[in-house]
């Protein structure tokens, strides 16, 4: 996913753009030569003929729709005490919550954009991310329902 923070939810300036390595898919860019995903861009419509309802690619999508520095600083609250008690490193959360978002962020798009809630998201993910009451599904649960309120929080109010 995209780490340039200004382009977090950011539509204002984003243009819907094609890569070579996904023929018939949909990114967004905000640089006209990457997309968010990091595929080099062939093509891009300039921006007041791009909207979010037509980007196809998942990661790209999340990252124009949600402002994914919300979901990190939401998951950082959880794993920062975690780190406090000496359970797990700062490296490890740090990995931890960008793997999570990394897998969460793209799927919640596709689900909001199918139509489903935010409790249908969190729902599913609990279900299958952090079925037991052991402690590491406790952990991701947690972890992972940061996220899901950071970008519930944060999602753009438009259509898409």
């Amino acid at each position: 996913m995209n780490h340039d923070d200004l382009r977090y939810g950011n539509l204002k300036h984003m243009q819907t753009a094609w890569s070579e390595l996904t023929p018939g898919e949909v990114h967004a860019s905000w640089s006209g030569h990457l997309t968010a995903c990091g595929k080099p861009v062939i093509e891009a419509k300039p921006v007041y003929e791009s909207h979010p309802r037509d980007i196809t690619c998942a990661e790209c999508g999340a990252t124009a729709v949600f402002d994914l520095n919300t979901a990190r600083e939401h998951a950082k609250a959880v794993t920062e005490k975690y780190e406090a008690s000496g359970a797990i490193t700062h490296t490890f959360a740090f990995s931890f919550r960008e793997d999570a978002l990394v897998a969460i962020a793209p799927k919640a798009f596709e689900m909001r954009r199918k139509g489903d809630s935010w409790n249908k998201i969190a729902t599913d993910f609990v279900l299958i991310a952090a079925p037991d009451k052991d402690g590491t599904s406790m952990f991701v649960g947690k972890v992972g329902m940061a996220i899901i309120d950071g970008l519930k929080e944060s999602e753009f109010q438009g259509s898409y």
